[in-house]
């Protein structure tokens, strides 16, 4: 300690700011992509999403089941399955986006929009 009580560390951390500074290498300055731009995945057969998804297919009496894939995941992992459905309040077949949880049809006459469970 010096005689005014300053702290060593104190004291060398001043004489540190003291000393010149060497001279930093120049950065060029950094550029971002406009919020417009778009780039599509670059994997074929992926959405923009990053999924891998099915096309619909003709009714096959609601036995076929295909997985959506996470094409971002390595390797590509199942996120839900698709297929044709049959609705659990009218019994008519619909194509499914999510075969587990969507067992009600939708559409002009569909019964999800008959739910009053929020009302």
């Amino acid at each position: 300690m010096h005689a005014d009580g300053e702290p060593a560390w104190l004291v060398a951390w001043r004489e540190r700011d003291r000393q010149p500074q060497a001279a930093k290498p120049e950065r060029p300055p950094i550029t971002y992509a406009p919020r417009d731009t778009f780039s599509f995945p670059a994997k074929s057969g992926v959405d923009w999403q990053g999924m891998i998804v099915p096309k619909r297919w003709e009714y096959d009496g609601c036995v076929r089941r295909e997985p959506v894939l996470d094409a971002d995941a390595n390797p590509p992992r199942v996120v839900r399955k698709v297929g044709w459905q049959r609705c659990m309040k009218c019994r008519r077949p619909f194509f499914s986006e999510d075969v587990l949880r969507l067992r009600l049809c939708d559409g002009g006459q569909g019964c999800r929009e008959d739910e009053d469970r929020f009302s």
